[in-house]
């Protein structure tokens, strides 16, 4: 009994077809090594079929509802972060809604993704990727075809990323006003959320020295000084630990970010909690911050392996936040002094073992111990240098600019000399 050989390997999608027809035996000798896992049935009639281990045979595809239904539950039962599972969510229903039957066509889905804005944002870009996952997640379940594998993926033109100056950061800070301003605040600059993160925050996820983070695609901690943790509390009134912290959405509070950059004159610079996200990570590195906690803190998910096997511990970061975060260094700075900072640290160990804690204060009681004083001087040192190099600008070739020399005049006097 004979078969083509060229039928066979069409059957396989190899594109060896061209050796022409051969013995059935040796075609069965040449498929050993060929595609393992596959399973050949030749009949009588010489009808060839093709199988897969661990799929179901070819079947007709299922709603589009249906697919995203199920893989929406597979991200759920894989563990998949509950913010990342609603945001894949909004993308698939969406597109289920315009195609109820799930299109194998890949001309239909470029279709679908040219209504996507793609000059500077990533929108088709991440539309492409979820429905990749979604179709590689129907070919494994249903053992249909992944049209997606045809479809290259969006490219963009990636913006310069926005972020204030230290002037602009301390102008944004001078006009937060309002107990919700302050708490929004703090999760956007302080403690470097982003803009749906604050939205998921619940009252219950704040700890005495650290926070929980419902992040991009997994639940995440951060350190949480005192002081931040007393401005996200203001917003508590007498509710239970389930309740969100915010009485709004994330859109309402992008708005009202957006208000604060108004008020405070500031031009040029996108007003949204992204900017000042970007902004806290590039303080953190001005006012002498290490990259590497600096990149943990942001919660960047394209670490090195290097990175990855190097991370510090939630106290080890609590360490360099108390020193280097931005938003309390430029408060600091503020003409208005925050005096109500005395604040009490609680480690994990602390909290497991019930001993006695240790006690955390903003202003370091005057001391003369060089020891004490040291970490101090060098802060001040690093401002002052920034200082020195905004001095230098200011008398520049250009003409000295007087009011920048006033300002700068204004600030060193109020410096405590030691």
């Amino acid at each position: 009994m004979t078969t083509n050989y060229a039928e066979l390997l069409t059957a396989l999608r190899d594109d060896r077809g061209h050796l022409g027809p051969k013995n059935l035996k040796e075609v069965e000798e040449i498929l050993g090594g060929l595609r393992p896992g596959v399973t050949i049935t030749v009949e009588e009639s010489g009808t060839i079929r093709v199988e897969e281990s661990g799929r179901r045979p070819s079947q007709p595809p299922p709603g589009t509802q249906d697919a995203v239904a199920a893989y929406l539950t597979r991200m759920e039962d894989g563990g998949a972060a509950e913010g990342y599972v609603k945001v894949r969510a909004r993308k698939l229903r969406f597109f289920a809604r315009q195609h109820p039957e799930l299109p194998t066509d890949p001309e239909t889905i470029h279709t679908y993704l040219r209504q996507f804005r793609t000059d500077n944002v990533p929108t088709r870009q991440d539309v492409w990727k979820a429905l990749s996952a979604l179709y590689k997640f129907t070919s494994d379940a249903y053992g249909m075809r992944n049209p997606m594998l045809k479809i290259e993926k969006p490219r963009f033109k990636k913006k310069p990323g926005q972020r204030l100056s230290r002037d602009q950061a301390k102008r944004f800070l001078s006009v937060v006003g309002t107990d919700l301003e302050w708490a929004l605040v703090t999760c956007y600059f302080g403690l470097r959320f982003r803009r749906v993160e604050a939205e998921r925050l619940r009252l219950g996820d704040i700890k005495s020295d650290y926070i929980i983070v419902q992040g991009k695609e997994r639940t995440e901690e951060l350190p949480l000084l005192p002081l931040l943790r007393d401005m996200l509390l203001k917003l508590q009134n007498g509710r239970g630990p389930l309740s969100p912290v915010f009485p709004i959405k994330a859109d309402a509070l992008a708005y009202h970010t957006k208000q604060l950059f108004k008020r405070a004159g500031i031009d040029g610079v996108r007003g949204s909690p992204h900017t000042l996200r970007n902004t806290a990570g590039r303080l953190w590195l001005t006012y002498g911050g290490d990259d590497r906690a600096n990149r943990q803190l942001l919660r960047h998910g394209n670490r090195t392996m290097t990175d990855h096997y190097s991370e510090l511990n939630i106290d080890e970061l609590y360490v360099l936040e108390e020193r280097f975060n931005p938003m309390l260094n430029l408060m600091r700075e503020l003409p208005t002094t925050f005096t109500n900072t005395t604040g009490v640290r609680e480690t994990k160990a602390d909290s497991q073992s019930g001993d006695a804690v240790s006690t955390w204060n903003y202003e370091t009681p005057p001391t003369t111990d060089p020891a004490q004083l040291l970490p101090k001087i060098l802060d001040r040192l690093i401002i002052l240098a920034q200082m020195a190099h905004e001095l230098r600008r200011a008398l520049g070739g250009n003409g000295h600019r007087p009011e920048r020399l006033q300002e700068i005049r204004e600030y060193l006097e109020h410096q405590p000399i030691y």
